[in-house]
């Protein structure tokens, strides 16, 4: 199948996620440089996420799970770009025929069919 001349334009989907993360991320960065009491919660909260997440099976699993979301995610955008690659059986229909044939043509145009 040839490839597209060109990638039809869609709407970034993922701006509006990347956008709200930068802002809550920009708001958080600000209060912790403003404020002691914020800075130090934020530092214990993030000790605390790391320890968890270093943990032998959450550090597996955790990894697994980021790997195979990036498999799905190229995957999808492959396909997005190439499409689906089903491809439909052409199914031939039996035609009725005028003339009956005789009895040793039948099988021979019976086996020429398949």
């Amino acid at each position: 199948m040839p490839a597209p001349d060109s990638i039809p334009a869609k709407s970034p989907w993922w701006l509006e996620s990347l956008l709200w993360s930068l802002g809550i991320t920009v708001a958080v960065g600000i209060a912790a440089y403003v404020n002691e009491t914020v800075r130090e919660v934020l530092m214990q909260g993030l000790a605390y996420l790391f320890a968890f997440m270093t943990t032998p099976f959450i550090l597996e699993a955790t990894a697994a799970f980021v790997g195979l979301c990036v498999v799905i995610a190229i995957n999808n955008r492959r396909l997005e770009r190439e499409g689906d690659g089903w491809v439909e059986m052409e199914v031939k229909q039996p035609t009725e025929e005028k003339d009956p044939p005789a009895a040793g043509q039948e099988s021979a145009a019976k086996a020429s069919e398949v």
